[in-house]
């Protein structure tokens, strides 16, 4: 005889960098394992691959997660966190320095957590004639990226050009190759423009405030990025 299914509640939120609207489902039991133990090796390709795969199982419309932004898949795990264990998530802060070293329970509510920095259009004027389009990297792109090495993060800018324009023309079918020369070739001014675009990238920020228990002190900590958050559940 076939065990009895139990119906799984079904929410709808929206994709900030578009607005699009997507239903999912809370993660089950075995999806929250592989998180879990993601979480416990402490690799961050490991952890960015179980995040995807949870997100792909539980999105219900059709998206593709592997092409979303970092703000994108962090908002939308944080909301899918909060519908699969709860809305807030109970976290002990302790003093960053200085002599006290007592925990002092603190909660965060995820409807709380908002995303930070406006959502750019990615065209960037390099003169007065030419101008770059980007996009956000994904979670991949970043997972990938050794922040220690000049020559990553050089491929990540170039990796995320869609295409140049000029007053006629639009140029979108280049090789890797010839998208890393071209940028090579910006001057520092330009560089720093397209620079300036990743340094904006929106993402998830709280500010927490909490009083310890034991010396009364009041502290506020700023709390950025899925992976901040983790540390602290």
């Amino acid at each position: 005889m076939a065990l009895p299914s139990i119906a799984t509640p079904e929410f709808s939120t929206n994709i900030p960098s578009t607005g699009e609207k997507i239903v999912f489902r809370p993660f089950l039991v075995k999806e929250e394992k592989i998180l879990l133990m993601a979480l416990e090796g402490n690799d961050q390709q490991e952890i960015t691959t179980a995040i995807l795969n949870i997100l792909n199982s539980c999105i219900l419309s059709e998206v593709d997660v592997s092409k979303l932004s970092t703000f994108d898949v962090e908002f939308l795990f944080l909301n899918l966190r909060g519908k699969s264990v709860g809305e807030v998530i109970e976290v002990k802060m302790g003093h960053t320095d200085g002599e006290c070293k007592a925990l002092t329970d603190a909660s965060i509510k995820i409807d709380d957590i908002g995303i930070v920095n406006e959502i750019s259009d990615g065209k960037i004027m390099l003169t007065d004639d030419v101008g770059v389009k980007m996009r956000y990297p994904t979670v991949q792109d970043v997972a990938k990226l050794d922040m220690k090495n000049s020559d990553d993060t050089f491929g990540l800018i170039a990796q995320c050009v869609e295409f140049i324009f000029d007053q006629e023309n639009v140029y979108n079918e280049f090789t890797q190759e010839e998208i890393i020369d071209w940028v090579g070739n910006l001057n520092q001014t330009q560089f720093k423009n397209i620079a300036l675009f990743f340094e904006g990238m929106p993402k998830l920020s709280y500010e927490l405030k909490w009083k310890c228990d034991a010396c009364g002190e009041s502290e506020t900590r700023t709390i950025e990025g899925l992976q901040g958050f983790f540390m602290l559940a």
